[in-house]
């Protein structure tokens, strides 16, 4: 079959027949720029034609680098407002102690000394609270540091008094003992957890480089 094959003939993987011929080279070579500059044309026309479609999707959490949310949003706007408050009461508590000395005469030994133990408290977690503000506003990584160790101080403080009333009989020891465990598991260790565990605030509070 070959021999029927003109010279400058051959055929090509497919089997079908290709002609080496300088009218058929012209013309094929003709033909490459068009296909060129229509692909060229497509990829000006979609421009999203190379874009992936993590790059197309709309973004509504703040998300950078696919990491997932970041950002002072979320729940952790329930965090400053949680911590704010407890700044506040505790100014409040150390300053009716301070502008209420005049009174103490005039209370019984027992709850005074319950006020007493609570102006412990707050002047405890007045400095951690400020202290877990500021590093928030920072975005520091020291952050979720100092709030687990607000939120420990604060969980411990809710049986400061149960405690004193457990030591005069007023109250159970056991009592005394479950009224911080309670206050831990359902109040300030969901807290605790989310500011561990939430991705959020590892992308927030991550250490710069």
């Amino acid at each position: 079959m070959l021999r029927f094959l003109r010279r400058g003939d051959v055929t090509d993987c497919a089997g079908r027949l290709s002609c080496r011929c300088d009218a058929c080279s012209r013309a094929t070579r003709g033909t490459a720029p068009d296909s060129a500059r229509s692909g060229d044309a497509m990829d000006q026309d979609d421009p999203y034609r190379h874009a992936s479609v993590a790059d197309r999707a709309p973004n509504p959490y703040d998300e950078r680098e696919g990491r997932g949310p970041e950002g002072l949003g979320g729940w952790l706007i329930a965090v400053a407002a949680i911590l704010g408050l407890s700044a506040a009461f505790a100014i409040l508590s150390l300053g009716l102690a301070v502008f209420g000395s005049g009174l103490s005469g005039h209370l019984s030994p027992e709850y005074l000394g319950y006020v007493r133990a609570r102006v412990a408290v707050d002047a405890l977690l007045l400095p951690l609270a400020l202290v877990a503000l500021t590093l928030f506003w920072r975005k520091s990584p020291w952050f979720p540091h100092a709030f687990v160790a607000w939120a420990a101080a604060a969980a411990l403080g809710k049986g400061v008094r149960p405690w004193m009333m457990a030591m005069t009989g007023e109250v159970s020891l056991v009592m005394a003992l479950a009224t911080p465990l309670l206050w831990a598991l359902l109040w300030y260790g969901p807290w605790i957890v989310y500011i561990l565990r939430s991705r959020r605030v590892r992308n927030t509070f991550a250490a710069r480089r």
